[in-house]
């Protein structure tokens, strides 16, 4: 008779337990387990081993991300998106905590590879590649950003790893409103992303965007908390005539005109006629054109924005180029196309290793 109040206790307590809002989702599942109960099973309180295993793992890891999201650094990852990355958790803990003297080359600016994939991917395709990423050992010296298309950006948010970061390829320059097939700043922060690629020379040049409206919206996705890459470059007819530097100051200058606060901007330089051709500027013209933008930044915008402001290259980076490129001391990072796309986009984030 004791051991019969004892465990009908332990069941009543439980029962409390599962009635509470938080494990409420549980309380159906709990009523098909104790009607199907194997009676051979060793039993706690009248429940069984495996039952009260179920309903902790479930309560307590599946369900809570999904309860208290804001506690986790990933806080658009399932329980399943966690467990994938879950090896890397530690190496990532210790890389980001116990390297404060050693983060930053010795300009002081952090080294930052983008990845931009352009209208490319499927959920297959993309999951080789976040697997390839959360497996591999990344630098963790530089940051890693990565432009997905925006109907995958929370699939991939899922998969990537966490230190890893997510940009929108494109957002709009209001928060919401009659703007069909528009992205807003806003909506990319929602589900996951913290960057935005924003004046392409691919929006420049098909979908005919101004300067004007790029800088605009630039101010705007920074006004709402993301983090931007700025892109500029000029196209073959331009370099061959000479008006490189012309070209990307004027594009500077609408930026600047805009954007007061340039914390959280990465600028990208894009030679167009090297993006996708297989033709790469060497990197002495490649540094050339990045010093000409150090300098122009400290006459028009602040010497203190030009020691911090990074710098990319963005024009067929590859593997093959990537550590010549990475010597210079005014590239500050790459803009990765179709390389980010295959294993070797691990070796272009290590070039500075």
């Amino acid at each position: 008779m004791k051991h019969l109040r004892t465990t009908l206790i332990h069941k009543a307590n439980f029962e409390r337990v599962i009635n509470t809002p938080l494990r409420q989702p549980l309380k159906n599942q709990y009523r098909h387990w104790s009607t199907t109960m194997d009676i051979n099973q060793p039993t706690v309180g009248g429940v069984t081993a495996d039952v009260v295993k179920g309903v902790v793992s479930e309560a307590f890891l599946g369900k809570f991300t999904a309860v208290f999201p804001k506690l986790f650094k990933c806080q658009w990852k399932t329980y399943e998106g966690q467990k994938k990355v879950s090896k890397q958790t530690s190496r990532w803990f210790y890389a980001n905590f116990s390297t404060d003297c050693n983060e930053s080359n010795m300009s002081g600016r952090k080294f930052c590879v983008g990845g931009n994939w352009k209208m490319n991917g499927d959920q297959k395709s993309i999951a080789d590649i976040c697997k390839t990423l959360s497996t591999a050992n990344l630098d963790p010296n530089t940051e890693v950003v990565i432009g997905c298309p925006a109907i995958y950006l929370m699939y991939a948010r899922n998969l990537l790893p966490c230190e890893v970061g997510l940009a929108g390829q494109n957002a709009y320059k209001v928060e919401k409103g009659a703007f069909t097939g528009e992205i807003s700043p806003a909506m990319l922060k929602d589900i996951g992303a913290d960057w935005v690629i924003l004046g392409h020379s691919e929006r420049r040049a098909i979908f005919k965007e101004s300067d004007e409206l790029i800088a605009e919206k630039a101010q705007h996705a920074l006004d709402q908390g993301l983090k931007v890459i700025a892109c500029i470059g000029e196209t073959l007819e331009e370099r061959e005539a000479g008006k490189t530097n012309e070209v990307v100051a004027r594009q500077m200058c609408a930026y600047a005109q805009k954007i007061k606060n340039w914390q959280n901007v990465v600028v990208a330089y894009e030679p167009v006629w090297a993006i996708g051709t297989g033709k790469t500027a060497t990197p002495e013209q490649a540094q050339e054109v990045h010093a000409f933008l150090r300098q122009w930044l400290s006459d028009n915008i602040s010497k203190d924005v030009s020691a911090s402001l990074r710098i990319q290259y963005g024009g067929s980076v590859t593997a093959a180029n990537a550590k010549e490129l990475a010597k210079k001391p005014d590239i500050d990072g790459f803009l990765v196309g179709g390389a980010s796309l295959k294993p070797e986009f691990v070796e272009i984030i290590n070039a500075r290793q």
